[in-house]
């Protein structure tokens, strides 16, 4: 019942009787007629925890359940700017604060004290706020005015270490969210947009590991120094077993690690080649033949030796990347993060944003509390019973008790349906985290 208990406890400090100055300080709550900034927040989170595509009267009957009576007129005009400036002020306050959960008992990740997946998702904004959150103009999703969310997120504990909202135009490489070094046994692994050989240094250098990608381009030595033309090696290199070696990356940089290169089956490779013509065509050109030639391989970076990983463990681990961008997959289909409401002013646009923002917040410290020590879990799933409970645990949030006893009848009906089935064929990523040697991969 401890972390039972700690989450009730959190989730009341989250949305609890500390947001009444902060919503007179930003101007939400002026008189304290119906609303105060509590009831104020309950209201519109909860609501869209309970249903991402709200209409007005859910927010009337959510304030209801609150003891807050209001009419549609008076919930519509309470979405401003102010609002909005409540609302991420909330958000804001509620980041730093963190839950975990008991790990799941997967060896593999147990080799480290942490294993930290992190990536980006971008979300339009009106075009008003493009001073402070400018987007990429006519790119899709991210237009004159964009939030990048950027995670870090622990596959150990579950915890989201870090959730920072940077301007949609800031490149990965220089967000703040690779800025602050890994902890010390930690495996940190990212996709190419964050690929920096000075960075992988740093962390290796205090003690943390790292996992990527190789970026094409990026010079290769032997470990006597001499320049390895590696497509050239590659092709030499008998089929049926995996290129692993150590080597030293950069020109300037000489990083030593290691290695890994594995044949692509061909349906990857020729999928690969259709993707790179279809980009060349954009900017009216072809891809390159050494550019197509890359397409029969992947290739993994590392600082983790092999009595550490095996090449197989290596392919897992960083197929478990993609765990976060599932999350963001939840967050904004699931959630409607990116879906602006039916109607409504800017302002109640950037509500919109910042409301549901705290709601995933939330909804993850309940899917770590209810779900997280089982390998086989399912978020999307888990998520969808949370939204059922909505009511049952708005009407206990008063009471510490009360409330961690609903959060366990949820733990209870979670376990029961929120799981990934287990395959034959086709190893889901939780089977392959359990056991690396049911990765079928031919090399």
């Amino acid at each position: 019942m401890d972390i039972l208990r700690a989450t009730a406890g959190a989730l009341q400090r989250a949305l609890g009787p500390d947001l009444d100055r902060l919503g007179r300080d930003t101007g939400a709550i002026r008189r304290c007629r119906k609303f105060s900034g509590m009831t104020l927040l309950k209201t519109v989170v909860l609501t869209l925890l309970k249903s991402p595509a709200a209409r007005t009267d859910d927010y009337v009957a959510t304030a209801a359940r609150l003891g807050v009576v209001v009419t549609p007129r008076a919930i519509d005009k309470r979405f401003t700017p102010r609002l909005a400036a409540f609302l991420r002020a909330a958000l804001e306050r509620l980041l730093p604060q963190a839950i975990a959960a008991a790990p799941a008992a997967i060896p593999l990740l147990g080799k480290f004290t942490a294993v930290l997946v992190g990536d980006s998702t971008t979300v339009a904004l009106p075009d008003a706020d493009a001073d402070e959150f400018p987007g990429c103009g006519g790119k899709s999703g991210a237009g004159k005015a964009a939030v990048k969310i950027q995670v870090v997120w622990d596959l150990v504990a579950g915890r989201l270490t870090r959730l920072l909202l940077e301007p949609g135009r800031l490149h990965d490489t220089n967000s703040a969210a690779v800025a602050e070094p890994p902890p010390a046994g930690s495996l940190t692994i990212r996709d190419l947009g964050y690929f920096d050989l000075s960075r992988f240094r740093a962390w290796a250098a205090g003690g943390a590991h790292w996992l990527s990608r190789w970026q094409p381009g990026t010079r290769v030595f032997d470990p006597d120094g001499r320049p390895l033309e590696l497509l050239e090696r590659l092709r030499r290199h008998p089929p049926g077993t995996p290129f692993d070696a150590a080597v030293s990356l950069g020109a300037a940089e000489r990083l030593d690690c290691r290695l890994i290169a594995l044949r692509a089956p061909q349906e990857v490779a020729a999928r690969r080649r259709r993707q790179a013509y279809r980009k060349a065509q954009k900017h009216g050109g072809v891809p390159s033949r050494e550019h197509l030639a890359w397409c029969d391989w992947t290739v993994f970076v590392t600082d983790c030796p092999a009595d550490l990983l095996s090449w197989k463990e290596v392919v897992v681990l960083y197929r478990a990347r993609w765990q976060v961008e599932l999350l963001f997959k939840l967050w904004k289909s699931g959630n409607r993060l990116a879906t602006p409401p039916g109607s409504g002013s800017p302002g109640r646009r950037l509500a919109d944003v910042w409301g549901k923002l705290i709601a995933v917040v939330l909804q993850h410290w309940l899917l770590l509390t209810t779900s997280w020590p089982d390998a086989r879990r399912s978020l999307w799933k888990g998520a969808a019973v949370i939204r059922d409970w909505v009511v049952s645990l708005s009407e206990a949030w008063g009471d510490l008790d009360q409330l961690a006893a609903v959060i366990d009848r949820v733990r209870v009906e979670v376990a029961a349906v929120a799981r990934v089935n287990a395959r034959g064929k086709h190893p889901s990523s939780f089977q392959l985290l359990l056991n690396p040697e049911l990765l079928d991969w031919h090399c």
